[in-house]
């Protein structure tokens, strides 16, 4: 620890009598009552305050942590306060009577009032109180002490002096229930007690903590006794700059007579209420004696009583009447010392602010301030010293010199003792070299700790230090290995141990860092497997390495088909069941078939093939039956259309299940562009030799296939080999009543001919004739049947054919008097038609145009539509067919040519050329106007012409 001082620049006009600081408020008293309050964030502005008039004297002064409030004790037993926002001192009335040693502070004080307040008085009283703040609290010079109550009396039961030195009090733990538990520090000169207990939090009772010291009253508090006695003793708390917000104190100091008695405040535990009053938060309490005096001077005296002491996280400060020396509180050894001269007087006191850590010391006419540079600096060796290796290493972490030393040392340490796996941990992070630790517990035959070291130093290797990674993990890998071996060839086996370290081997095989290298050295670890015998993590291994056919193929050769499933069941290549799949298929079909339609669509089942086929070949049913299970997954689930998958499936069916075929054929449709299987190659299948018992089904697949095929005639001739039923339906079929009636009369007289030769069936072939409809007659029938047949045999058909013949004769003829009926009425009406006029007024208006009708040659229709000539040919010319469009327009030049002929014809010519004329009109009306534009037929035609078309559009 080191420290430096510096002189405030600040010069006092009075002698300092008393000065405190808290959150950076600095308040000063002078030896004329004058009080000096500075912001030290605004040191420029310097607030003074008279405290009081007469001869009166202040004893001590009070600052709470906040900076907020300010309590002064003068020796007349009187108490002043004063608030941050005030310069006028408010006497407390209810204070008067007691001299204030001790305050303890609430630390959780607003900006309106201090909160609950402990005040010690020097009668061994502990008193609770709560003052409020600000100038119009209170009128008419009122008190602004909202209360001031006795909490305990310590003279009760203490002979002794019994002033209350010191009071701190702070909440330890905060209940469900609503209560808060707190814990209270006070010190006598010779004693320091602790007071513990619950209350409720916003109860508004007060005193708040009477319900915490009246337990006390008949069981007396948990203290510590010390002999001898101070009239300065001093209770200090440090708490934690961490942030804690129950803002517990980590560390304690008592000034006592015999010496400074220092421990750490340990963090509460949830514990019962009823044990709560005999807790003690006290722990590692030691006493550490007063430094003794060195002066190389003999004739000067020192003054050896401590004035004031500060509480750092490893350090003591102690402030005397001409010097400063700081004393480390691990090993008890004054660290450094500090000699003031005389030139500013004598040292009056030493100060710490309890919020920015700040430290300060004062004399009569200056005030110093210390910096703390480094304390934790050398704590590191002192704990090395003690054998705290933990706090050892918590204090040097940013020191790799330190930190190594620490570790070498605990290592060393934990050797000695025996500790062989502790001390292989902690030689790995140290720097020593490898080669002397690794033979350090090779002479000593600790195989354990040795895998521990190599472990551990190979966590610690980095990602490049592939060399290094490689070496260790071998070596780890061999001694696992050895260590296994031993065990098994134990007769007194330990199976736990065994399968711990076999769990251990394979987490080392396992990591993630180590893949690269292993997958670099595989054949090396895989010598090592197999030259110790263990099969069972070489396969481990391997599965680790993804090197799944090295896993199934040592699963094949040893016949475990099952277990080289499952290794297949694990990996992704694809091409592994391609190459395992036929060997597995002849010993276990069913989970090899399992597995393939676990993959989906990821496998090819085209190249599934050769391992159907290869089982298939046995003939034993179980192989079959997968293989057509698989088979048809792919065809309905997978919806394959790869024909060599279908015509496989074919060819199982018709040889293993012939009863499928039929309903195969007849799933896949008629359409030939549709179906997957090969038509002809069906065929072949269906038409080969098989068993008799499959001929029949067969010959209906065949009749399918004919079907697909469109023959027609074949597809008749093999229904009849099974069913003349089957071979009906064929010639019933919708597509040849719609297309060719030619063929379906040709087939049913082949169904015909069939019924009347092969069944010899008379009356079944005259009902024959009824099923076929007006297709057959009976004379079409009558060369089938045997000469010997006499004519009563089919006497009704006969008789039933000629009495049909004459129906169909007579209603041809109605249909003729109808027609002749119609044609009398369509004469009647065109010559009624003839006879029909139109009369045209003088208003009416062109439909098109909508001018007068009158202007020019005009059309006139029998709806009552009339239009300009000229209009009616722009309005039809768009709505006419191409080709009366074209003779349209050749009528129309052929008009304008001869109206453009010459004038000065002979009679003749131009009679002709007048008779020319009308025959073309003639043939142009027939053209445009036989029929009105706007409700004739072609209007009904135009009905998908647009109303309006671009401009571009040209109709002619």
């Amino acid at each position: 620890m080191s420290q430096v001082h510096s002189k405030i620049n600040f010069k006092p006009q009075e002698p300092i009598t008393h000065l405190c600081i808290c959150n950076n408020m600095l308040c000063m008293v002078m030896s004329r009552r004058l009080l000096l309050r500075i912001n030290l964030l605004d040191p420029d502005n310097v607030d003074e305050v008279d405290l009081f008039r007469g001869d009166d004297e202040v004893y001590k002064i009070y600052l709470d942590p906040t900076g907020q409030y300010l309590l002064v004790s003068l020796k007349s037993e009187e108490t002043l306060f004063l608030s941050a926002n005030s310069r006028r001192p408010k006497a407390l009335n209810k204070f008067k009577g007691h001299k204030v040693e001790s305050v303890g502070w609430c630390r959780t004080a607003s900006e309106n009032t201090t909160g609950p307040v402990l005040v010690g008085t020097s009668r061994g009283l502990i008193m609770e109180c709560s003052i409020e703040a600000g100038e119009e609290t209170k009128f008419f010079g009122g008190s602004v002490d909202q209360y001031f109550k006795q909490v305990f009396n310590f003279g009760k039961s203490d002979n002794q002096s019994s002033a209350v030195m010191g009071l701190e009090y702070f909440s330890t733990a905060t209940r469900s229930n609503g209560k808060s538990d707190y814990c209270i520090f006070a010190i006598t000169p010779s004693r320091l007690f602790q007071f513990n207990g619950s209350i409720y939090n916003n109860s508004g009772d007060v005193p708040v903590f009477q319900t915490i010291f009246a337990p006390y009253e008949n069981i007396p508090p948990r203290y510590i006794d010390l002999p001898g006695f101070v009239d300065n003793s001093q209770l200090i708390f440090l708490y934690s700059s961490k942030g804690n917000t129950m803002q517990v104190p980590t560390q304690f100091a008592w000034l006592a007579a015999p010496g400074i008695y220092v421990g750490d405040v340990k963090s509460s535990q949830a514990m019962d209420e009823s044990a709560l009053q005999q807790r003690s938060l006290v722990a590692n309490p030691k006493l550490i004696s007063y430094p003794a005096a060195e002066n190389n001077n003999p004739f000067a005296e020192e003054n050896t009583n401590v004035l004031n002491i500060v509480l750092t996280e490893f350090h003591i400060l102690l402030l005397y009447s001409d010097r400063l020396k700081a004393v480390c509180s691990l090993n008890e050894q004054v660290i450094c010392e500090d000699v003031y001269t005389s030139r500013y007087g004598q040292l009056v006191g030493l100060i710490r602010d309890p919020i920015l850590n700040t430290i300060w010391a004062y004399t009569e006419r200056a005030i110093f301030k210390y910096k703390v540079v480094k304390e934790s600096r050398d704590v590191w060796q002192m704990y090395l010293d003690m054998g705290k290796f933990d706090l050892a290493r918590e204090y040097c972490r940013d020191n790799p010199a330190n930190l190594d030393q620490v570790c070498t040392k605990q290592a060393e340490h934990a050797f000695e003792k025996g500790q062989y796996q502790e001390s292989a941990l902690y030689y790995a992070i140290t720097q020593n070299s490898f080669e002397d630790v690794a033979l350090k517990f090779i002479r000593a035959d600790k195989e354990n700790a040795l895998r521990a070291f190599l472990q551990k130093k190979l966590s610690g290797l980095k990602e490049n230090e592939t060399v290094q990674m490689t070496m260790l993990s071998t070596w780890l890998v061999e001694l696992y290995l050895n260590h296994l071996g031993r065990l098994r060839e134990n007769e007194e086996r330990d199976p736990e141990s065994l399968q711990k370290c076999q769990e251990n081997l394979r987490k080392l095989l396992a990591q993630g860092r180590l893949k690269d290298c292993f997958q670099q050295n595989c054949t090396t670890i895989y010598d090592l497997l197999i030259s110790h015998g263990d099969i069972e993590d070489y396969v481990f291994f391997a599965v680790l390495m993804q090197d799944y056919e090295r896993v199934v193929n040592h699963h094949v050769q040893n016949e475990a088909y099952t277990a080289a499933l499952e290794a297949l069941r694990k990996q992704n290549d694809i091409s592994l069941y391609y190459k395992f799949s036929p060997v597995l298929m002849q010993h276990i079909p069913t989970a090899t078939v399992d597995s393939w339609i676990d993959l989906k669509d990821r496998i090819d089942p085209k190249h599934l093939i050769p391992s159907l086929i290869n089982c298939t070949q046995s003939g034993h049913r179980e192989q079959w039956m997968e293989a057509v299970r698989y088979l048809e997954y792919c065809t309905t689930d997978l919806h394959c259309t790869d024909p060599a998958i279908h015509n496989y499936l074919l060819s199982l069916y018709v040889k293993y299940q012939p009863e499928s075929v039929t309903n195969y054929l007849k799933d896949q449709g008629e359409d030939q562009a549709e179906i997957h299987y090969d038509v002809k190659y069906a065929l072949r299948l269906c038409l080969g030799d098989g068993d008799e018992k499959a001929k029949p089904l067969l010959r209906r697949a065949c009749v399918t296939i004919y079907t697909v095929m469109c023959l027609y005639e074949e597809a008749v001739s093999m229904a009849l080999q099974v069913d003349v039923e089957l071979a009906k339906s064929i010639a019933d079929r919708r597509e040849l009543e719609e297309e060719d009636e030619e063929l379906r009369k040709k087939l049913w007289l082949q169904i015909a001919k069939h019924v009347v030769q092969e069944d010899k069936d008379i009356s079944r072939a005259m009902k024959f004739l009824q099923e076929s409809g007006d297709l057959l007659k009976i004379e079409d029938i009558l060369p089938f049947f045997p000469d010997f047949v006499t004519i009563d045999h089919f006497k009704d058909a006969l008789c039933e054919s000629l009495a049909e013949y004459n129906k169909h004769i007579d209603e041809l003829k109605e249909e003729m008097d109808d027609a002749t009926t119609s044609a009398h009425s369509i004469r009647g009406n065109i010559q009624d038609t003839r006879n029909r006029h139109l009369v045209v007024g003088e208003t009416d208006r062109c439909w098109s145009c909508g001018r007068q009708l009158l202007t020019r040659g005009f059309y006139l229709f029998p709806c009552q539509h009339a239009f300009h000539s000229d209009c009616l040919w722009i309005e039809a010319k768009p709505l006419l067919i191409d080709t009366k469009r074209e003779i349209a327009e050749q009528l129309h030049r052929e008009l304008a040519a001869l109206n453009q002929s010459q004038s000065g014809q002979s009679d003749d010519a131009m009679k002709e050329r007048r008779l020319r004329r009308q025959k073309l009109v003639l043939q142009l009306d027939e053209t445009i106007a036989n029929e009105c534009i706007l409700c004739g037929e072609i209007a009904v035609r135009a009905i998908d012409k647009p109303f309006f078309i671009n401009e571009t559009d040209d109709w002619s």
